[in-house]
């Protein structure tokens, strides 16, 4: 009888093109690693890898046999998961990546709530506007916003940005009043750019007459956290483009308008994205989860405060954000 333990570890040779090196991958002896090997070969009565002082590869056979087998190993592996998974409770240690900007109070809340609801989970959430391959830096999940560029990870979309433009009552009453995007190319902006080389499109188009102009920032600041983005703009310091969750209280309680709103700013979506792979780990399930319910939550509230009067609203959403923890 063929042992899948023996198939598990040719499997990790083949990839790591050592016994060394499968061995630390594996936690284990690189003696034993070579003896479930020999044991598998005298099974199978083929030599399945060359070994030489520098390097271990496969054999003609034992290529076949690792390229036929492998994706079989796979899916029995990914049944035993799967069963295993329906038996325990969410738990282990969740690496989450995400942009520098994304450091607001919104996730912390989040953040915190989703602890209380699992706390078998540990958490390692890592905010870092540089380079970030999810496999190669170990993370379970991460944020992306806009354009992806790694084809091999799955993406789940959260929802439009649905940017707005905005600045303070006093800095329109300086530079207004606004009625064409135009008038942006000549005055001060308070610029978001949340990752190495990257910031919000300024792309507007008009909503009925579909005419397209693309404004150049003219950046009197850039920063790439959205609260010191709010202080600036709160301060009069420039225009920026947001994301309206993010500028709600402020625009509810007067510190700053909404401007252009006959025009619609190009959108990028906010993707939650993970590895490939047919099997997602109960941990990386329950953050989507969690995550996606958490942000349509907040938008049905947004659109909740809409019904009350304008002096009713702000005192709403601050109590129903206590409340639940949004």
């Amino acid at each position: 009888m063929l042992d899948l333990n023996q198939m598990s570890v040719f499997i990790k040779v083949v990839q790591e093109g050592s016994f060394t090196a499968a061995a630390r991958s594996l936690d284990m002896p690189k003696s034993r690693v070579s003896r479930m090997i020999t044991d598998l070969e005298e099974k199978l009565s083929v030599r399945l890898l060359e070994r030489t002082t520098r390097e271990v590869r496969p054999t003609d056979v034992g290529l076949q046999y690792y390229e036929q087998y492998k994706p079989l190993f796979e899916e029995i592996s990914d049944i035993h998961e799967r069963i295993a998974d329906k038996q325990k409770e969410a738990s282990g240690h969740l690496r989450i990546s995400a942009p520098v900007g994304f450091a607001i109070d919104l996730m912390g809340r989040w953040m915190a709530a989703f602890k209380d609801t699992y706390p078998q989970i540990g958490m390692e959430l890592v905010f870092n506007d540089g380079d970030v391959h999810l496999i190669r830096d170990g993370f379970d999940v991460g944020f992306a916003l806009g354009k992806l560029e790694d084809s091999s990870l799955i993406a789940r979309k959260v929802d439009d940005t649905d940017p707005v433009l905005c600045a303070s009552p006093a800095f329109i009453e300086k530079y207004g009043p606004f009625t064409h995007p135009e008038q942006l190319n000549n005055i001060p902006w308070v610029e978001f750019g949340s990752r190495k080389g990257y910031s919000h499109n300024a792309c507007f188009i008009h909503k009925e007459s579909g005419e397209r102009l693309e404004v150049e920032q003219n950046s009197s600041v850039i920063v790439n956290h959205h609260e010191i983005v709010k202080h600036h703009m709160t301060a009069g310091h420039g225009v920026s483009i947001t994301s309206t969750f993010m500028v709600y209280e402020e625009i509810l309680d007067g510190s700053l308008e909404i401007l252009l709103p006959d025009w619609q700013i190009e959108q990028e979506p906010l993707y939650l994205v993970f590895p490939g792979g047919k099997h997602q780990p109960k941990k990386v399930r329950a953050f989507i989860d969690f995550f996606i319910e958490k942000s349509q939550e907040l938008e049905k509230l947004m659109e909740e405060c809409s019904e009350y009067s304008e002096q009713d609203q702000l005192a709403h959403f601050r109590k129903c954000i206590a409340k639940q923890r949004l």
